[in-house]
């Protein structure tokens, strides 16, 4: 008897607590509404680090083009002057045979009054006064690095020499030791010169590419697009249109 009253008293109890209503736990809308303005927050302050860490990244890329840029410079202007050189000693030499052949096709009266094989005509004098003073310039500002005397040096030469053969070349160093400090409206003028009148000059392509880069750095991004454009279109696969093509990118 007392064990069906236990058993009764139990499943009384358990229906009650099973009948319990559960409590409801309510969730504010102020609490939800921070929450998420934190989060949105925190992805704004994400988003703001990364464009700033982006535009370091670029800043710091263009200095690295630029400094890449003066260096192959240099190191063209230092081939340039090796190359110079190796022309100079054949063309001393190839003036050396022809003396020789020339004493030794005169007859014996006229070879005791001919100069010496060793001297030189005044023709020959002339362009070795021309290739010196070409030289002397270049020297000044890819060997010596002294890039204030180079400059009136190569606009003496343009001056006295403005036929000849190295005559474009000396407008490029000359514009690009103007580039380099910053006279940009007078280095753009020397470029122009090179790929306005020297279409066969080989600096042409780097003068081309020079005069976007001072374009871009003034501002006028149409004017460089242009230049960029022209450059890659008249010399595909030039080291100048690859670095055009970045410049455009």
């Amino acid at each position: 008897m007392k064990r069906a009253v236990i058993a009764t008293a139990l499943l009384s109890w358990g229906a009650q607590s099973m009948a319990a209503p559960v409590p409801v736990v309510e969730v504010s809308n102020s609490a939800s509404t921070a929450v998420a303005s934190t989060d949105l927050n925190s992805r704004v302050s994400r988003l703001e680090q990364l464009l700033r860490s982006n535009g370091q990244s670029q800043l710091r890329l263009e200095q690295m083009i630029e400094q890449m840029q003066r260096e192959l410079g240099d190191l063209r202007g230092a081939s340039e002057t090796q190359n110079y050189q190796i022309e100079q000693m054949l063309e001393r030499q190839r003036q050396l045979y022809q003396q020789i052949a020339k004493l030794q096709s005169a007859p014996a009266s006229v070879a005791a009054t001919t100069p010496s094989p060793v001297g030189t005509s005044p023709a020959a004098m002339v362009s070795l006064s021309e290739a010196d003073s070409y030289t002397q310039a270049l020297n000044l500002a890819t060997k010596e690095r002294r890039f204030d005397d180079a400059i009136p040096a190569f606009r003496q030469f343009i001056e006295q020499h403005p036929q000849s053969n190295y005559t474009p070349n000396a407008y490029y160093w000359l514009g690009q030791l103007l580039y380099n400090k910053g006279e940009l409206q007078q280095a753009a003028e020397m470029f122009a010169n090179v790929a306005n009148n020297f279409p066969n000059s080989g600096k042409r392509a780097d003068s081309m590419l020079k005069q976007g880069l001072i374009a871009e750095r003034l501002g006028n991004n149409s004017g460089a697009k242009g230049y960029f454009s022209k450059l890659i279109e008249q010399y595909p696969g030039s080291s100048a249109a690859k670095l055009a093509q970045k410049q455009i990118k």
